[in-house]
């Protein structure tokens, strides 16, 4: 498999202040490019897109970040005010009256 130049029209901008997996880039490792492309697999080459970093430097990084945002959406859940859904038993009362 090789490199046929149509991942060029996919081809993922260098993200400022955050890592490229992070925010959902693929590379492929024949092509050498980091794609916006929402498969498993490279558009250009069929060749299998990584989704996770090699390096543990930058593995870290990752997984720190993903915790963050979960923590953030557990609090913001737990913040949230209750909706509480009307009794239907007094609904069926006034109707019968």
């Amino acid at each position: 498999m090789t490199c046929k130049g149509i991942c060029i029209r996919h081809k993922a901008q260098k993200p400022v202040g955050s890592g490229r997996y992070a925010l959902g880039q693929r590379r492929c490792q024949i092509c050498e490019i980091f794609l916006n492309w929402v498969g498993l697999w490279c558009p250009c080459c069929g060749y299998r897109l990584r989704t996770k970093p090699r390096n543990l430097k930058y593995k870290d990084k990752l997984r720190a970040k993903k915790k963050r945002e979960e923590a953030d959406m557990l609090i913001q859940q737990q913040s949230a005010p209750q909706i509480q859904k009307p009794d239907k038993s007094i609904m069926h009362e006034s109707v019968d009256s």
